[in-house]
This record gives structure tokens, sequence and C-alpha cells, in this order.
């Protein structure tokens, strides 16, 4: 019975270190999917946008971009997702970032909210 038991554990511990393994990329991919579409470029636009100079939106672009590329946050990344779905949902939602309307959705975005941050600036700057 021990024996039996000791199996049994060591096949869940080699299923789970499996799916771990697989919702820890397909995080990843999630991540990389929804954060393609920011360039320095689109970023900069954004923060400038949203009342910052040019120089400090420039800045600001450079340093969000290269935390996104960072070991260490992409980590803290996938652990955010792994805590709130399962292996399998996440697979499923890497697959839908690959659906041509989400892919326009994703590299549009940043222009999105360029648009939304000046519409919202305005509204604010109006109610002051």
């Amino acid at each position: 019975m021990r024996k039996l038991i000791f199996l049994l554990l060591i096949i869940s511990q080699s299923s789970y270190a499996v799916d771990t393994e697989q919702a820890k990329q397909a995080a990843k991919s999630i991540f990389e999917k929804s954060s393609s579409a920011y360039t320095k470029e689109s970023l900069t636009k954004v923060f400038t946008s949203g009342g910052y100079t040019e120089e400090e939106s420039s800045e600001y672009a450079t340093k969000l971009l290269k935390l996104f590329n960072s070991d260490e946050f992409i980590d803290k990344i996938q652990g955010i997702y792994i805590k709130h779905f399962t292996a399998d949902e996440l697979v499923q939602i890497s697959e839908i970032l690959d659906h041509p309307a989400y892919a326009k959705f994703l590299r549009l975005r940043p222009l999105i909210q360029q648009e939304m941050s000046a519409e919202i600036n305005k509204i604010t700057t109006s109610i002051k």
C-alpha cells in the first residue's frame, strides 16, 4: 500500500511539473503577444499624450521596454498568470491571441490608448 501511495505521489508530481512548465510557456507567450505591439515610438506617444515631455516620454519608454524584456519581470508575470489560470486555460488564451482580429487589436492598442489618453486629459483639464 505504501508503495502504491508513493508511486501515485511521484506520478502526480511529474504531471504537475509538466503542467507547470506548460503554464509558464503559455503565460510567457501571452505576455509576449500582448506586449509586442508596444514600440519605443508608440510608448513615447502614450507618455507624451499623458502630459510628459518628449524627452521624459522617450526615457520612460526605453526603461519600460527594457523591463518587458528582463527575465526577472517575465518570471513575475508568469507567476501572476499561473496564479489565476490553469495550464489549459493559459494555452487557450495564448491561442486566442493568435486570432487575426485580436492581433489587430493588439497592434492598434497603443494608438487607441494614446487617443483615449488625450480625451481623458481634455476631460480632466476641463473639470479642474
